[in-house]
Order: C-alpha cells, then structure tokens, then sequence
C-alpha cells in the first residue's frame, strides 16, 4: 500500500432530495454534526463493545521521540471507549496503550493501531497493528488486550500477519503488511471463547481470517491459531512497490463491516485514484455478493437497516502530493479540510447517493436507530496539524474526533467515474 497522499477538493453540486428520516437531527438539537469525543491521536476504524452501548475507537497514536528521516515511532497507539455516544455527555477513557505508532514529526499521518473490535470476551478486544515486541512497523499482527478480573491488564499476539504475509503472499507482490481494521465474528453469542477475526490487510491487499484454538492456550503461552486468505485482490503497482499510473488501480482494502445477516462489506482505497474505490459486499463464507464502485479512497463502511454508509477521505477527488503542478481539471485549493461521508440505499439497484461533509473521516459505526458516528480528522493527533508547507492537506487541520454525523443537509452525489489509462 502507498503512503496516503493529502489534500483538498471541491464539493458538489447540492442538490435538494430525500435521505434516510432518520438520519437529519430534531428537536432541540442544532443542525450539522455533534463531537461526542475530542482529543484523539488519529483516530481510525469505530465498532461497538460487546453490549453495543459504547463505541470502539482505535487510535493510531502520534509517534515517538524514535526519529530516522521518515519519520518518528514511539508507544503512543491506543484503543479507547466513548460511553453512551448517543447521550449529552458522553465519556470517554481508554482501555489499552502502549501500540507501536508511526508518524511524521508533528504526529500526523500515523501507522499503528490502526483497527480494533470487541471480542465474545467482556473488556477484551483485538488490534489490528505491530507487535511492540518486535521492529517498529515490519511485523504486522493482530493483538488481543484486555484487563483481567482483578484489573491487571495483558497484551498478548493473536496472530503474526507478517509471517502470513512471508509464508504465502496471497497477491504475489512485495512481501509487507500493514493491517488497517479488524472484525471480530462471535459465532455462538450465549458462549465464549469461540469467534474468530477478519483482518483487512491494505499491504497485503488481502483479508485474513484468523481461527484460533483457545484449548490450546495456557498462562504462558497465546493460543495457537490458523490463518487463510478470506478475500484476495491481484497486485498492479511495479516491482518496487510505487503504482502504475498507467495501469489499473489496486483495491487495497482498509475497513471492515457486518450486517445483520453476518454478510461483510469491505471498502478499498482503489489506489487514492478518482472514482476507482469500492466496497464488496461478501457473504461470511467469503463468496462476493454486490459491488459499489464510483468512490474514491474508502477508509470506512458501516451499515444499517437498508443503508451503506461510505468515508472518502479526500472526498471524490483526491488532491496531488506536494509539489506537483495541479492538471487543469484538479480542483483548487478552498482552504476547507477534505473529505466525505455518502449515503445510498444497498437494495435499490443505481440507488441515488448522498453526502455530507465530513473533514478526513475513517471509521464508521451506525447503531441500528438511524444514528452514525464517523472518526474525523483521521489523520490529525489530538491538538491538530498547524498551517504550513510542511502540512500536505494544504490548510490547518482540526484534532481526532468522533462525531455524530447529521444528514439533513446531504447533496445528491454522483459514482465518480474512472479516468482512462
């Protein structure tokens, strides 16, 4: 996977139409989105706890003060609750720390823990990111922390996505991992101790299923674990890693969601390129079902009801690294921070799709009464990234968030198409 690039974009045309009820706030309540959490270190993928009452937030971190010219690593990655997000007050603390994190100097940008899901455990979760027992970003795996009955917290390797990636290289191309969300599946719900994960890997440009054999663990050792290739994705970038502009684009997944029925939608990146995103829709055997293509850098999905809830990081034209002379059809700079949430009805064939503007968002979570909270400013730590031309989005950026997002004022968007190679 490329390094994401920043930048900014224009919005579409508003169009005056209906969205989900449901979704456009009421009452008292003031219109546009509500910050139910601040002061978050690049906060990525959102999913529920066990009892669907408070959001899972992973938090990428901020780095360190371990510093080479790319940039600067350190423990600063976190999994942190927002209690109750639908009430006036919501809190917030955090359940684990202590993930390898790297970022640029000012903190933005990072790579770590970059996903994480509740487990059939109470106050366990799995994290998709780097083991901080090995070399900083070169052994990707999926984690499981949590705090035990007498509140002493563990860490302990789930699986080593890495070696996965080495023993089988399921897109035959360069051998690295960079897992970016996770997926806890609890097949028997009135037990324990019997799920298993679904890892998107945007490195590997695979999903990995992790099985473990919890009979096999003991207070020693981590249980041992089988891991196949869920879902594939064919390589397009040159021997050296960088993408072929000339060829088509990689999906490169990085987010992860579950219906009611147990089916799975997994959003790609499409290679930051315009209108070559997508989300699939699978069934939890792993058999393709539909496709939404049009979208441009997914890093999130949710689903409710009827609905598909997709983030664009950039919005629907990703903007040109640094540098680079824009082309006549490039948007120009506004000044406002990027990004999109769109909206479209999953059973209506060429459904119509509606967004709102959401600056940088990751994750998303929808809780089943027409609220949907998204992570924003993803790529910001918690104080923000400062105006300057060190800054690649172009304009000051806001710290991590998670807001609850308001329809009401969604415009009518079009599936962007691909430009020709």
């Amino acid at each position: 996977m490329k390094k994401i690039r920043a930048g900014v974009v224009t919005a579409a045309v508003v169009l005056v139409g209906p969205v989900p009820a449901a979704l456009a706030h009421g009452g008292e309540q003031p219109p546009g989105p509500r910050v139910v959490a601040e002061g978050l270190d690049n906060p990525r993928q959102l999913n529920w706890d066990q009892k669907h009452r408070s959001l899972v937030v992973a938090e990428a971190g901020r780095g360190g003060d371990q510093c080479t010219e790319m940039g600067c690593a350190g423990p600063t990655g976190a999994v942190s609750l927002v209690e109750r997000p639908w009430s006036r007050t919501p809190a917030v603390s955090t359940v684990a720390e202590g993930f390898i994190s790297y970022a640029a100097p000012d903190g933005s940008f990072a790579v770590g823990a970059n996903g994480a899901d509740a487990t059939d455990v109470r106050g366990e979760y799995i994290v998709a990111g780097y083991d901080p027992a090995g070399p900083p970003m070169q052994n990707g795996s999926l984690l499981v922390a949590g705090s035990s009955d007498e509140g002493e917290p563990y860490l302990f390797p789930y699986a080593d996505l890495q070696a996965a990636e080495e023993e089988l290289n399921p897109d035959g191309a360069q051998i690295e991992s960079n897992p970016y969300a996770t997926l806890f599946v609890d097949e028997d719900p009135k037990s324990s101790r019997d799920g298993y994960a679904l890892v998107a890997d945007a490195a590997a440009n695979t999903v990995w299923k992790v099985e473990p054999d919890f009979s096999t663990q003991t207070e020693e050792s981590p249980p041992e674990y089988e891991i196949t290739a869920w879902a594939v994705w064919p390589t397009t970038v040159l021997p050296d890693g960088t993408d072929d502009p000339e060829g088509p684009a990689e999906f490169v997944p990085t987010s992860l969601a579950a219906d009611a029925h147990g089916n799975v939608y997994v959003g790609g990146l499409g290679s930051e390129r315009p209108g070559e995103a997508s989300v699939v829709q699978f069934s939890a055997a792993g058999t393709e079902l539909d496709r939404w293509d049009g979208f441009t850098a997914v890093t999130g999905v949710a689903v409710d009801d009827g609905y598909l809830y997709v983030s664009q990081l950039f919005g629907p034209t990703p903007p040109l690294p640094p540098g680079e002379t824009p082309a006549d059809e490039a948007p120009p700079t506004s000044g406002e921070v990027p990004g999109q949430v769109v909206v479209l009805h999953r059973h209506h064939e060429d459904a119509q799709r509606w967004a709102v503007d959401v600056p940088l968002p990751a994750g998303l979570a929808a809780d089943g009464h027409g609220n949907v909270y998204a992570a924003v400013n993803s790529v910001a730590p918690a104080e923000g990234i400062a105006a300057g031309p060190e800054n690649p989005v172009g304009t000051a950026v806001g710290g991590g968030a998670v807001w609850e997002l308001d329809f009401s004022d969604a415009y009518r968007v079009d599936p962007v198409e691909p430009a020709e190679g």
